[in-house]
């Protein structure tokens, strides 16, 4: 029904729009034919009042003068008159043509010979103008019927099944599943903190133990709140276009260096070996907050899903113009069916992992890598684990 009404407005804007400028172009038309008559009457009068004066000088008889420069003039079209300052006619001749009211045009101008006044008349038809003019409307009202009923087929198509209709369509549908999965992450630590508040303020006297107890876990959901809405800004900004990246000359293998003395403590936990292979130095330009931040996304999924005793291997193989980082896990590997959504936001494949993240460490990754130019995708996955594979342009 929406989409209707607005085909039914656009349709309205668009006849009124186009009824507009069919009027103006039938008003402009008339006005430049008319102009083009005047300056040719304009040019009439001023022949005819220097041909008259000439005349009346050498024949001193009005009349006489009148009748000669009026058959001198005469030309087939161009009808020309001279009356004296009572208005009666001295001479005339319409040349052949019938005189219409709403075909012909008239200019009259006024001279003084001698202390004599004269009344100089031209005349021109309009004929052709006004078969002009009607040649432009009968057109208008053949091409405009046409043009909007294109106008109103492509709108409709466009607001069915247009290009730009469904990317709008999936970019809705993006920000509302965005909204909703937000929403649902957001509640939970919310909910928490909420519970254990209230728990803990429930009896009127509590040891300390529990009260120390539940300011853990509000300072862990906090945490954990305050990470996942970081992240949202951050893709919010990103999608928006509004993230201003702060270009600096670095070095690649410091980065992971300093990524993997990071994770170490995670890697402990879960026993899980982190192993890097560096060249030597490794130029980059690019903002070194974000490409830290998304070599520690991709490398603390690894070691989330690396079995206990396993392995993380981070390479760096530089060429003339490109680096790869290729992060390897010794997980369980991503079953085909959902290797594609692995980059979509707030997806989480391991349910018993879900308290631990948002599901937004590879979208924000992956947009990191796309900003600096470069790409980031899952290159192999199976039984022994994945291997995700970073590529970024060289310094030049």
């Amino acid at each position: 029904m929406t989409r209707a009404r607005v085909i039914a407005w656009y349709s309205l804007v668009l006849v009124l729009v186009l009824g507009a400028f069919g009027s103006f172009i039938v008003w402009q038309q008339r006005r430049i034919g008319v102009s083009r008559v005047d300056r040719g009457l304009e040019e009439l009068a001023v022949t005819l009042d220097s041909v008259f004066r000439d005349e009346l000088h050498e024949t001193g008889d009005a009349k006489a003068a009148a009748t000669e420069v009026c058959t001198t003039l005469a030309a087939p079209g161009r009808p020309i008159g001279i009356l004296d300052g009572n208005g009666r006619t001295l001479a005339s001749a319409w040349n052949g043509l019938d005189v219409h009211p709403a075909s012909f045009r008239e200019r009259r101008r006024s001279v003084t010979i001698d202390g004599h006044t004269f009344v100089l008349v031209v005349g021109a038809p309009i004929d052709d103008m006004l078969r002009e003019q009607r040649a432009a409307i009968e057109a208008m009202f053949v091409a405009l019927p046409v043009v909007i009923l294109l106008a109103v087929g492509g709108g409709w198509w466009m607001a069915s099944s247009g290009p730009v209709v469904t990317q709008l369509r999936e970019a809705l549908r993006m920000q509302r599943q965005f909204m909703a999965d937000a929403s649902h992450e957001l509640r939970t630590p919310v909910s928490v903190i909420k519970t254990a508040t209230e728990i803990s303020l429930a009896p009127p006297h509590r040891d300390a133990s529990e009260y120390r107890e539940t300011v853990e876990i509000v300072a862990t959901e906090a945490k954990r709140l305050s990470q996942l809405v970081d992240d949202m800004l951050v893709l919010a900004r990103a999608d928006a276009g509004g993230y201003p990246l702060n270009l600096v000359p670095l070095y690649l293998n410091d980065l992971v260096e300093e990524c993997r003395r990071a994770v170490d403590v995670l890697a402990r936990e879960r026993e899980v070996t982190v192993r890097t292979a560096l060249p030597g130095d490794v130029p980059l330009r690019g903002d070194e907050h974000l490409l830290r931040r998304m070599l520690l996304n991709v490398v603390q999924n690894a070691v989330t899903h690396t079995r206990s005793g396993g392995t993380v291997s981070v390479n760096v193989t530089p060429d003339e113009r490109f680096v790869a980082i290729r992060v390897r896990d010794e997980g369980e590997g991503i079953p085909q069916t959902d290797r594609a959504r692995i980059f979509d936001r707030f997806v989480q494949l391991d349910a018993a992992r879900r308290g631990a993240g948002a599901g937004l460490g590879l979208p924000i990754a992956r947009w990191i890598a796309e900003a600096h130019g470069g790409s980031l995708a899952l290159e192999e996955s199976g039984a022994s684990g994945s291997t995700f594979f970073i590529g970024l342009p060289l310094a030049s």
